[in-house]
């Protein structure tokens, strides 16, 4: 006499069949998943290479700039400005200086890939990266990706990386 389930019978798959069924699409799925969250931190790397580097190639590739320059135009928009996200008065006095050097198209000659490469490394130890800087880099959504630089004494500031076509970039810098 054989103990068991009373619906299992020998040679049927039964339960014995279901955890394989499911494995079948839980391991890919999962390690797809880990791949997806471990993307952005890699491209953190890279990111942080290039700019140890100087790599202007790889920050082109790693940088939006015409997203950063949008982003930066739509806060200083007061119309359409987000106070969630509050420009620093630095900020401000950086951009004013610009626009009576340049004029109106102080964006387009002021944000440019040594400028953001400066800005991001300002709270790190020279040669040291984003490393020392970083206090946290985690994703706000599906598409985006944000680092907080500086520590807690600092003005933070905020790195915005986002889902692209061709992978993660940063599109958004603020402080």
């Amino acid at each position: 006499m054989r103990l068991g389930p009373p619906f299992y019978k020998a040679g049927s798959a039964g339960l014995a069949g279901r955890p394989r069924r499911y494995n079948r699409y839980l391991v890919p799925l999962s390690l797809a998943l880990l791949l997806y969250l471990a993307w952005p931190y890699v491209m953190l790397w890279r990111l942080d290479r290039a700019l140890i580097l100087d790599d202007q190639a790889t920050l082109a590739q790693l940088v939006d700039l015409d997203s950063i320059r949008a982003e930066i135009r739509r806060q200083l928009n007061k119309e359409a400005r987000d106070d969630t996200v509050p420009v620093s008065n630095s900020f401000i006095a950086w951009l004013e200086e610009g626009i009576r050097r340049a004029g109106t198209a102080a964006l387009d000659q002021e944000v440019t890939l040594p400028w953001v490469r400066t800005q991001m490394l300002a709270h790190s130890p020279p040669g040291a990266g984003l490393g020392p800087a970083l206090a946290w880099a985690f994703f706000d959504d599906p598409l985006h990706f944000s680092l907080r630089l500086g520590d807690a004494s600092q003005v933070p500031f905020r790195v915005r990386m986002r889902l692209t076509g061709s992978g993660w970039r940063v599109n958004e810098l603020y402080y």
